[in-house]
């Protein structure tokens, strides 16, 4: 096993005491007490908390963006059929939260987003906004295909969107388990998923002319990886 090095220690002591006391609660010198080196040593990794903050950030961007495809990408699973396509992105940011310290970071967003402007800019763009205009364009390329019926794309996103935020704040904060390694967002997901398949079977368009079979993509997809 890799041994870590201190400063990956502080990050993820960091990660561990922001996400139970809060993100202003915290010092420097706690951090470096549970880490186990003396608070002057900390500064050679991490000039200041904010930067340890910035770090947090970074870490949660690179690993969500594992799960964006690419354009060609999209234009296929755009053919798939939507419960389909949904479910392929789906696990695909399952297995993010698979990590307790990204369940964490998302805990720690969660209960900062009243208290500390940073991360509350950081909810309002990487949370809402961008997640929003990305659903926004997906309920739209589905309309212009003719899979769904013609509506507001920005209401049809808000109304998935906020359901499953709303969903993973009740299990990362409103339940969050005591042991924290208990968590299991398995059925957060399935209640997410079973959501937007009832928004769609609100607005699905009968006979329309998507594949029903997604074999073909997945067997073009290993043709070309």
């Amino acid at each position: 096993m890799e041994k870590i090095t201190t400063k990956e220690k502080i990050f993820n002591v960091a990660i561990d005491l922001f996400s139970k006391k809060g993100y202003d609660q915290v010092s420097m010198r706690e951090i470096a007490t549970e880490v186990g080196i003396k608070e002057a040593s900390i500064y050679y990794h991490y000039s200041k908390k904010e930067d340890i903050l910035d770090s947090i950030f970074e870490y949660f961007i690179n690993r969500m963006s594992v799960t964006e495809s690419s354009e060609e990408q999209m234009d296929q699973l755009l053919n798939i059929s939507p419960n389909k396509l949904y479910h392929f992105g789906s696990e695909s940011v399952k297995h993010q939260f698979s990590s307790l310290k990204m369940i964490k970071i998302l805990r720690l967003i969660f209960i900062e987003v009243y208290h500390n402007d940073k991360i509350r800019k950081f909810f309002i763009d990487e949370l809402l906004k961008d997640p929003i205009e990305f659903w926004t364009l997906l309920f739209k390329n589905f309309m212009d295909k003719k899979i769904i019926k013609p509506s507001n794309p920005k209401e049809l996103a808000e109304n998935y969107y906020t359901f499953g935020m709303f969903k993973m704040f009740e299990a990362v904060v409103l339940n969050f388990p005591d042991d924290s390694k208990k968590i299991d967002l398995d059925p957060i997901f399935d209640k997410i998923e079973d959501h937007f398949n009832f928004i769609m079977d609100s607005v699905i368009i009968e006979n329309n002319n998507i594949i029903n079979d997604d074999e073909s993509y997945y067997e073009n997809s290993n043709r070309g990886g």
